[in-house]
């Protein structure tokens, strides 16, 4: 019983993990022309960023990907 609910327990924390990455927008720099997750690490300003709600779209708008975050 203990192990199912270890297992539960784990199981759930990678998904914490990884929802964020899979379910959010991707923020565009109009300046340098690079898209990143919104949560990556190297967005200073999020306001002076452009919302997209895929990469395709970002890509199509001439964006290329973060080599940080990895969109």
């Amino acid at each position: 019983m203990l192990k199912k609910i270890g297992i539960a327990t784990l199981i759930s924390f990678v998904f914490a993990i990884a929802t964020p990455a899979i379910a959010s927008d991707y923020l565009a720099n109009p300046r340098s022309m690079i898209f990143h997750y919104a949560s990556c690490r190297t967005i200073k300003k999020p306001q002076n960023y452009v919302q997209y709600s895929s990469r395709q779209e970002a890509i199509e708008d001439g964006y290329r990907p973060c080599k940080v975050c990895g969109p």
